[in-house]
């Protein structure tokens, strides 16, 4: 699969580090701009989500306007759950989305394909408003460019990379802001190894775009072209569609199973996996 490649586009968050005790302290700064008489609730809800209890979980996309939790195949609703978990009826869901096809931002139509959308949907559900959830992933990013925010080093991750940076073009692009994912880099010891970095890159609504983008940089034909991601919807179908190579970061096992092919064309658990199928390059 990977004889052809000749670019390789990395996501950040959970596909070049794997560290995760950040979206603890994200969701704390976000109960904290809720009502006191919520944060029980709140907490509560946050644990079950993250223990795969709670009708949230990655791989669904959670509809703030109709509070409801919603699965998708092609970006088309099948199935929905309330916020208790209870079956929404057939009927009431071609009612809301009949014919509609699923669009997704960052305030109303969430896709809940990683850990950050866990406490971000939770303090959507209650109440939290547009500023407050923005001003709390401000202060997430800050406290990440920190010494308090220590990160794993993988063996061997850097010196592949670096070594990929000789044999393709190595590029980055991630919804996370400069400055902080700059800083991310740096700790991880690979700020100097992409040829080309995109950030802000508002995923998936642009993900085509840049993939665009990056073919018309380097002149490659979109088969030329590997997206590495944990989020499915954001790097894995999008670029799939365009026809360009995956391979998705499947902890949590949502893509696990017969039809995984529809989603990448290959899986991995952790960084690790991919690290060895990268080897072959």
């Amino acid at each position: 699969m990977l004889q052809d490649i000749k670019v390789i586009i990395f996501d950040l968050d959970g596909t070049v580090y794997q560290d995760t005790h950040h979206f603890k302290y994200y969701a704390q700064r976000l109960c904290e701009k809720l009502p006191q008489e919520v944060h029980e609730a709140f907490w509560r809800d946050y644990d079950a989500a993250v223990g795969g209890t709670h009708a949230l979980q990655i791989g669904t996309i959670y509809d703030v306007k109709e509070d409801l939790i919603l699965k998708q195949k092609d970006n088309e609703v099948v199935a929905g759950l309330t916020w208790d978990g209870n079956e929404v009826s057939k009927e009431k869901l071609q009612e809301i989305y009949g014919g509609r096809t699923l669009s997704y931002d960052f305030n109303t139509m969430l896709n809940v394909g990683d850990l950050w959308w866990i406490p971000g949907s939770i303090s959507r559900h209650y109440g939290i408003n547009d500023e407050d959830a923005q001003t709390s992933f401000g202060e997430t990013r800050l406290y990440m460019m920190t010494e308090k925010f220590k990160m794993e080093q993988i063996p061997g991750f850097k010196a592949l990379l670096h070594s990929l940076a000789d044999k393709v073009k190595v590029v980055l692009l991630t919804n996370s802001p400069e400055e902080d994912s700059e800083v991310i880099l740096h700790k991880v010891g690979i700020a100097d190894v992409f040829d080309y970095k995109i950030f802000n890159g508002k995923k998936p609504i642009h993900t085509k775009k840049h993939l665009q983008s990056v073919k018309d940089r380097y002149d490659v034909d979109f088969h030329e072209i590997l997206s590495i991601g944990d989020n499915a919807i954001n790097e894995i179908i999008p670029a799939k569609e365009l026809g360009c190579k995956t391979i998705l970061i499947d902890p949590h096992h949502i893509f696990a199973g017969e039809g995984m092919a529809n989603f990448a064309d290959m899986r991995v658990e952790n960084i690790e996996g991919y690290m060895e199928l990268l080897k072959q390059k």
